[in-house]
């Protein structure tokens, strides 16, 4: 595994972008895939954060961003918002797989494309100003 966080953040640059060339050129909208890498997307984004706050060596195994980001807030204060977030794309990384699963509306792929957007751009950020202090 790797436990760069530029190549982490690459990888979530990659399934945003995905994904929101997924929302717009896909018909009929494949939503449950558009929602799955946005989650991929803020999972792997955070993970990147977690690398760069040097909370652990390599980047944790799971898909749960509440739990990333618990992991996070001993060494920042976190936006709230970045939890509300977690908590409604985590969902989308295991039950999407399934094609029994919900039945997502259009919305749901916009929030999800909105979400992850805000997570990548603050990791984005955090490494910034990570790479100022070198």
């Amino acid at each position: 595994m790797v436990n760069d966080a530029a190549a982490w953040l690459d990888y979530a640059e990659r399934d945003l972008s995905v994904a929101k060339h997924l929302y717009e050129s896909f018909r009929p909208m494949p939503i449950e895939i558009i929602c799955y890498h946005c989650q991929q997307a803020g999972e792997k984004a955070i993970k990147a954060i977690i690398l760069v706050e040097g909370v652990t060596d390599e980047a944790p195994k799971t898909h749960d961003l509440s739990f990333l980001l618990t992991q996070l807030d001993k060494k920042l204060e976190i936006d709230e918002r970045y939890f509300d977030y977690a908590e409604a794309l985590t969902p989308y990384g295991v039950a999407v797989r399934y094609p029994s699963e919900p039945g997502l509306e259009e919305r749901h792929a916009q929030a999800a494309l909105q979400y992850a957007g805000a997570i990548l751009e603050w990791a984005r950020q955090k490494r910034l100003e990570a790479l100022k202090l070198f």
